[in-house]
């Protein structure tokens, strides 16, 4: 991959430049712009998709799977939408389709207040809009960012769905207990308004639009090359999805509900504080040095998990997972990017973060059949073998060739 080394090559040659420089160089008014906006649809994301359960047996009397279907509904509506988003970004450009995803993004959340069935709540989970205007903010950064920082770039950017994570669920378990599911909808309804407001701030971008794409051709909307490389996400994924899904009630049979209030803040710092640096390994050293680590840490975080009798472990287990998952989806995304030219971004994007959030919504579907029979701790064991599994899958498709 001689362009890779190229660029590599690059990074390391401007490393000494300093890290104000690379921030400014990074940092430009596009990129600020749809970072905000990953920022509050994100928030808004898990918000609603922590909440949507309680509320659906509340309000309508939902049976449990029929209430977990309200957000597990969400996920599969953002599968479609990162799916056609790939060629409509090449048809309309980034700027059209980010707007029409927000224009839809806000129509779903001020629609809440029409819905009185379990069935229109299904619908207006279904069409948020999120898969689309993720897909949009993540191809405007690739296509913003220089490619020589490409790596730190969207590391930069992907900790504003880590910040999400951890705020998003905050607010929808403390502020929903007080003002009740109504006031947080108006809430996300205000989110909505100003990502609408922000998108105003944004300047003019790099031209994507190939109008000889195929309507009806797999080739418009994913790109085969970097299918191979998304294999590795589905498999290392639907272990973050079974942690996700099943920790309130792993944490209550074991009597660790307190700890694992704190489990995902700590995910979230582990996250945080490593992706800088794991961005700017990518654009200097290549994805080896990372993903190997990274899939190994992952795996003990899911062994420390599955045998936590403790807080202490449970929390370690957090710090763990958030250094080594935390980092999957950033340096996952710039591996995608390296593998294609600047005009197939869209797909690219789209390729990788179809199979990574099928991972995550498949995961507490299919590992769920393991808890009656092995127990929450059984299921994380296997969730660990698996991921030690897909450290060797990484190795065979991708790892070897990478240079």
């Amino acid at each position: 991959m001689p362009d890779r080394r190229i660029r590599r090559q690059q990074a390391a040659s401007t490393a000494h430049t300093g890290m104000w420089r690379t921030l400014r160089e990074i940092c430009n008014r596009n990129f600020t712009v749809v970072t905000l906006i990953n920022l509050l649809v994100m928030t808004a994301y898990y918000l609603a998709f922590v909440t949507s359960t309680s509320y659906a047996r509340q309000t309508f009397g939902a049976s449990l799977s029929a209430a977990g279907l309200t957000a597990g509904i969400m996920v599969i509506g953002c599968l479609l939408g990162r799916f056609v988003s790939g060629n409509l970004l090449s048809v309309f450009g980034c700027k059209a389709v980010l707007f029409s995803g927000l224009l839809l993004y806000l129509t779903s959340m001020a629609g809440f207040f029409l819905v009185d069935s379990l069935g229109l709540l299904f619908a207006q989970r279904f069409w948020a809009g999120v898969g689309v205007i993720g897909t949009a903010t993540g191809t405007i950064v690739a296509c913003v960012i220089p490619q020589r920082h490409h790596g730190f770039g969207v590391s930069l950017f992907s900790m504003s769905t880590v910040l999400a994570l951890a705020l998003g669920p905050f607010l929808g378990v403390t502020l929903g207990a007080r003002m009740g599911y109504a006031s947080l909808m108006r809430l996300n309804v205000g989110m909505a308004l100003l990502c609408a407001l922000i998108f105003f701030g944004l300047a003019a971008l790099p031209s994507m639009r190939r109008r000889h794409r195929a309507l009806f051709s797999l080739n418009s909307y994913i790109d085969p090359r970097v299918v191979r490389f998304s294999l590795v996400a589905l498999a290392v994924c639907p272990s973050y999805g079974c942690v996700q899904a099943f920790m309130t009630s792993f944490a209550a049979e074991r009597a660790l509900s307190g700890a694992a209030s704190v489990f995902f803040l700590l995910y979230a710092a582990g996250a945080l504080a490593t992706r800088p640096l794991t961005g700017r390994l990518f654009d200097t050293r290549g994805e080896n040095i990372i993903f190997y680590p990274m899939l190994l840490l992952t795996a003990l975080s899911l062994m420390l998990l599955g045998r936590a009798e403790n807080g202490r472990t449970l929390l370690l287990a957090g710090l763990a997972l958030g250094i080594g998952f935390g980092n999957f989806q950033s340096v996952g995304q710039a591996v995608s990017l390296s593998l294609v030219s600047r005009s197939r971004f869209a797909q690219a994007t789209t390729t990788f973060f179809i199979f990574f959030d099928m991972g995550i919504g498949l995961g507490p579907y299919l590992f769920g059949f393991l808890a009656p029979s092995m127990g929450y701790g059984g299921m994380y064991q296997a969730l660990a073998l698996t991921v030690l599994a897909a450290l060797g899958l990484y190795h065979v498709l991708h790892g070897r060739f990478a240079g």
